[in-house]
């Protein structure tokens, strides 16, 4: 299976259990692996047979933007459900969520998923 990736993708949302965490927006760098099929495209030279990562990307920023998760594990969890629904096209994820700042002696807390339909 091949893969489209989408590295570094800066998300702005409210995430975290502590009081402080819950009143303002933390960047969040988002990495993703998109499992497809891209040979039809690639023959093809064909937009219409692959995956928009710029859409993929939009996708992300807007959930990321309404989320309101307490847990990393949870907002990660819900993007991983949102590429799937939609984009048909993708038959499995790695998704790799960095929170920096949260333990201040660690460059970043994160959280890798791999999802498949």
């Amino acid at each position: 299976m091949d893969k489209i990736l989408i590295r570094g993708l800066k998300a702005a949302t409210v995430v975290g259990i502590l009081e402080w965490e819950r009143q303002v927006r933390q960047e969040l760098s988002i990495d993703l692996d998109l499992f497809v099929d891209t040979k039809s495209a690639a023959k093809s030279d064909d937009f219409e047979l692959t995956v928009d990562y710029a859409a993929v990307s939009e996708v992300i920023l807007a959930e990321c933007a309404a989320s309101g998760y307490q847990l990393i594990e949870a907002l990660s969890e819900h993007l991983v459900a949102a590429v799937f629904e939609n984009f048909e096209m993708v038959q499995s994820v790695r998704l790799l969520l960095k929170k920096p700042g949260a333990v201040p002696e660690a460059e970043y807390v994160g959280i890798e998923l791999q999802r498949s339909r």
